[in-house]
């Protein structure tokens, strides 16, 4: 049996800056180059994007409707491989990554497999990357306590063809936990079953500003009462109102503690006793706290307190997607 093929799917919204990277390290694949075909697809960006990515042998698509799982759908839609991998514009793989996340297909009760996400550790990453570097809240597959199902991050993820077209691909409604959303419709309604390979590794560029971080933890909130709202009455599921009700207490109560690690690590850093980084960080730990606060309350609002159905959920979440995307 010769090697899968696989269509590899990169949406992008404004990433001239990471593209290079990004299509330079799939370019130099250790997979056979006939095997893999790699697709942009571009969501509308107002830089020169597109004019980047026509110098390298790519697809490029344009995608009118916003979104990145609208953008991957048009990318399944115009594929034509086994199967589909998934990776993000500000990533960049190891060269052995599509070859390590291929492997567990050889079972063929595999229907997705997700790799590693680690942080891209360049020379002059400032300080908000490395606090992210240390607090990445991607950890694919399985993240801590109160977890559902086994979840499959895009940044480094893929399926088979079948599985995507027994369950329609991405929501497009769902601009945010729309790749956690596919993997666990995956497993609840395809007999296919999801795995792990860890030596599949894709290098993410985190955050680098302040305003980008605290948006990434306001949809974070936002995104994880979603799913709680549409996954609520699945059986065991493990998030319900009484639970997040005390999760958002005990996060309410938490942002004061953090007022005098802030005073005292600040007089430290100026005394010259702990780096700028050191210092900071309870001040982005009470930002990205209060940020990830406010977006699970506005999605209660929205789920009126996660009683809405998964239709209902769906149909209001137009007005959001240019404030979260």
């Amino acid at each position: 049996m010769g090697d899968l093929t696989v269509s590899i799917i990169i949406p992008v919204y404004n990433g001239a800056k990471t593209m290079p990277a990004c299509l330079e390290s799939l370019l130099k694949q250790n997979y056979p180059a006939d095997a893999f075909e790699i697709i942009v697809v571009e969501n509308g960006s107002t830089d020169n994007t597109a004019a980047v990515v026509r110098q390298y042998p790519v697809r490029l698509l344009h995608s009118h409707q916003r979104g990145p799982a609208a953008a991957r759908n048009m990318g399944i839609a115009h594929s034509q491989k086994e199967i589909i991998a998934f990776t993000d514009a500000d990533c960049i793989a190891d060269p052995g990554w599509l070859r390590n996340l291929i492997a567990p297909y050889a079972d063929p009760c595999v229907g997705g497999v997700a790799g590693e996400i680690v942080a891209y550790r360049h020379g002059n990453r400032n300080m908000i990357e490395m606090f992210s570097d240390e607090h990445s809240p991607l950890r694919n597959f399985i993240s801590g306590a109160a977890e559902f199902l086994p979840h499959l991050y895009t940044a480094n993820a893929s399926y088979r063809r079948a599985a995507l077209q027994q369950v329609g691909g991405f929501n497009p409604t769902l601009f945010t936990g729309e790749d956690v959303d596919l993997s666990w419709r995956v497993q609840l309604y395809t007999s296919y079953r999801v795995s792990y390979a860890p030596e599949a590794v894709i290098y993410h560029n985190h955050r680098s500003s302040k305003r980008g971080l605290a948006r990434q933890y306001r949809q974070y909130g936002f995104g994880e009462i979603l799913l709680d709202t549409i996954y609520g009455r699945q059986k065991n599921y493990p998030r319900t109102r009484s639970f997040q009700a005390r999760r958002i207490l005990s996060q309410l109560l938490a942002l004061p503690r953090y007022v005098i690690p802030i005073v005292l690590r600040w007089y430290r850093y100026k005394r010259g006793r702990l780096s700028q980084v050191q210092a900071s960080m309870p001040q982005l730990m009470l930002m990205i706290e209060y940020h990830n606060i406010l977006g699970k309350l506005e999605a209660l609002i929205l789920t009126r307190l996660m009683t809405s159905t998964r239709n209902l959920v769906e149909t209001k979440l137009d007005n959001y997607i240019t404030r979260y995307y």
